[in-house]
């Protein structure tokens, strides 16, 4: 089975593909970090996907070990240690710094609406606070990686994920770029956006009439206190009623009285 990549023996550089890009980018042999004759100002901004080589006991990985895990995976491997990501960083600063110049240089050379200098303005600043920032802070973590007396010492995972971190912001910028460089290539005209098809929207369904909704549960108690408070004030009226008639009864009862004496008895 022929090898994706061919490694130089006699180059100090290997060509490394990036799966799901087609870019190709020049990783440095484990042995050697120096000078590897390319300008890393022309990469694009790089994902750290190299598999991960964790260094001895010495904090550095033999050339051999590199070779050997490049056979097992199929491709050149270069431990992802505080250089390998300064390499990477320093790519982007220089790619980011070209960007910031153009645009500065496209600000005194052309008369450009107030639209469009803000634009400039916030895609640049944005750029320089985060490579005084962010990027100086993840520099500072490469360095102590690479010291062997650095307590603690941040490992290759932590600068990874770092790393991921660092990218939603330089792809937050490179939108702000990307725009400028479109409005550039337009003539600093504003972009027309694209025709949006009208959608059509389907008529509504007509609602049936809604029906008396049903009392709730409050209501329907309340409905039988009410109920049951008129039929009691009415039991009570017809109680009072009653005892007025009897009441009534007795004493037309009383005054009709006669008390019958006897004529005999009356004599006496």
């Amino acid at each position: 089975m022929p090898r994706e990549h061919s490694r130089d023996t006699n180059s100090s550089s290997s060509t490394v593909s990036i799966q799901g890009s087609g870019n190709h980018y020049h990783a440095c042999a484990a042995d050697d970090y120096g000078e590897v004759g390319f300008d890393p100002s022309i990469l694009p901004p790089p994902d750290p996907w190299m598999d991960s080589v964790e260094p001895g006991d010495g904090g550095e990985t033999s050339a051999g070990t590199c070779e050997n895990v490049g056979r097992s995976v199929g491709r050149s491997v270069c431990p992802r240690d505080g250089r390998w990501f300064l390499k990477l960083l320093q790519a982007e600063v220089e790619r980011m710094e070209g960007w910031c110049r153009q645009m500065e240089l496209d600000e005194r050379e052309n008369e450009l609406p107030d639209e469009i200098m803000g634009k400039i303005r916030s895609a640049v600043g944005s750029a320089q606070l985060l490579m005084a920032q962010k990027f100086q802070q993840f520099r500072e973590l490469c360095e102590e990686n690479l010291n062997p007396d650095a307590h603690p010492r941040p490992g290759s995972q932590d600068l990874a994920g770092f790393w991921d971190m660092l990218q939603l912001s330089v792809e937050n910028i490179s939108l702000k770029f990307d725009e400028l460089h479109q409005l550039r290539a337009n003539s600093w005209r504003p972009l027309s956006p694209p025709d949006i098809q009208e959608r059509r929207i389907p008529p509504p369904v007509p609602k049936k009439p809604q029906k008396g909704h049903p009392p709730l549960a409050r209501d329907r108690s309340l409905e039988s206190s009410e109920r049951q408070r008129v039929e009691a004030r009415k039991r009570l009226l017809a109680a009072k009623r009653a005892a007025s008639v009897r009441q009534s009864s007795a004493t037309e009862s009383a005054d009709s009285i006669e008390i019958y004496i006897p004529e005999a008895q009356t004599r006496l």
